[in-house]
C-alpha cells in the first residue's frame, strides 16, 4: 500500500485505492474509490471534499440503494450501524 503523508491536496480528483494518508488536508478535492483495494486515512482533513465510487465500489452502493428502498431497510440500517460501530438493533420479525 501506498503511503502519503503530511502533504496538502487542492482541486485534485484523487484515486484512493492502495493508498494510505496520514495528516493530509484535501481541499475542494474529489476522492474516488473503485473497490480494487483498501485506503486508510488517519488525521487527515476534508475541506468541500467528497467521494465518489466506481467499479466495484459503486456496484456495492448501487446494492445497498436498492435493498434499502426494495424492502430490506432494516437490513441496510444495521450494516451502517455496524461501519458506525453501534450495537445494531435486531429487526422485527416480518409474518
Amino acid at each position: 500500500m501506498k503511503v502519503i503523508e503530511n502533504q496538502t491536496f487542492t482541486k485534485k480528483r484523487i484515486e484512493i485505492d492502495d493508498t494510505q494518508f496520514t495528516g493530509c488536508t484535501f481541499n475542494g478535492c474529489v476522492l474516488v474509490y473503485s473497490g480494487t483495494g483498501g485506503t486508510a486515512m488517519n488525521g487527515c482533513h476534508l475541506n468541500e471534499t467528497g467521494f465518489e465510487f466506481e467499479g466495484g465500489a459503486a456496484k456495492t452502493i448501487e446494492l445497498l440503494t436498492a435493498m434499502h428502498r426494495g424492502g430490506f431497510r432494516e437490513l441496510v440500517e444495521a450494516t451502517i450501524a455496524g461501519i458506525r460501530g453501534e450495537q445494531p438493533t435486531p429487526a422485527a420479525p416480518q409474518a
